[in-house]
């Protein structure tokens, strides 16, 4: 048993020696005051999505590459018990046309919040408040990814439900990118009582420094529909330093506002200072002041 254990061993370790493999991962923790409805502000540590990732690409020949990514969320601001790959848990086999995918990885409506928001659907956005994310992430699913044609690729996911009698939920997108203009129709439906349609725009004048961001969502959750739309704008100072604001509204009168300042010291650690108000049946006032190392 100890031969045929270590033989396994050595084959793991030959063909990991094959394999492109790369750990990665980002800690973003803000000190921040926050503030629900009347009642007192509230001084605490807040972990942002920090995270900590293993990533493994191969080519097998014939045009054909496999890659692998397990990503873990880890809660930097009071550790607790994790599970493991509880962000992306994928496999993939790629070529010339494109990618298919299985495991468990964000879809399509979450990836058009986080490409189109200006604080990149992360602390002190609004969007949350604005549009629905319909639980950000699937499961059990296979994913889907055109390779780009002339600016367009188009994307499809659908999670299995693997309970007899139950639907599958699907999404996808179709997006196009060329130069400074970047956009995308994304759609998510469960089939049941939730879906979401959101268009999502952002361009860059190169001259100025200037981005703009533009969303728009018809939304349905648990049958209770709502529409969104928010702006943002990004304005680059220096290569360093950028001065980011957005603002939303709902057709039921939620509305929120946000602004940031990021400076980034290199490419590897950036400095964030935001501000967010959200204006609804119970007002969210939110401010803080954070830091963020990728590696």
């Amino acid at each position: 048993m100890k031969k045929i254990a270590i033989s396994a061993l050595l084959v793991g370790l030959m063909g990991m020696a094959q394999a492109d493999v790369s750990i990665y991962g980002k800690v973003r923790e803000y000190q921040e005051s926050y503030t629900l409805g009347t009642a007192s502000a509230l001084t605490r540590l807040t972990n942002d999505s920090s995270r900590f990732g293993i990533k493994a690409n191969q080519d097998v020949g014939s045009g054909m590459t496999v890659s692998g990514v397990i990503e873990t969320g880890v809660a930097m601001d009071a550790p607790s018990a994790t599970t493991l790959g509880d962000r992306t848990a994928i496999v993939s086999l790629s070529n010339s046309f494109g990618t298919l995918s299985a495991g468990r990885d964000k879809h399509a409506v979450t990836r058009a919040l986080d490409n189109f928001d200006v604080l990149e659907n992360s602390y002190g956005t609004i969007v949350g408040s604005i549009h629905s994310a319909q639980g950000s992430r699937v499961q059990n699913a296979v994913f889907l990814t055109t390779a780009p044609m002339a600016g367009f690729t188009g994307t499809y996911q659908m999670a299995n439900s693997e309970t007899a009698g139950t639907t599958n939920v699907q999404a996808g997108s179709i997006n196009y990118s060329l130069g400074a203009l970047s956009a995308t129709v994304a759609k998510y439906d469960d089939s049941v009582s939730s879906t979401s349609t959101t268009a999502g725009v952002k361009y860059t004048i190169a001259s100025t420094g200037t981005t703009v961001f533009g969303l728009y969502s018809d939304d349905t959750v648990s049958g209770v529909s709502t529409s969104g739309k928010s702006v943002g704008v990004r304005q680059d100072i220096s290569p360093q330093l950028a001065l980011l604001a957005n603002y939303g509204e709902t057709n039921t009168g939620v509305t929120g506002r946000g602004v940031g300042v990021a400076y980034a010291m290199n490419k590897a650690l950036t400095f964030h200072a935001r501000y967010s108000y959200i204006d609804t049946t119970t007002d969210v006032t939110q401010y803080g002041v954070g830091v963020e190392f990728n590696f």
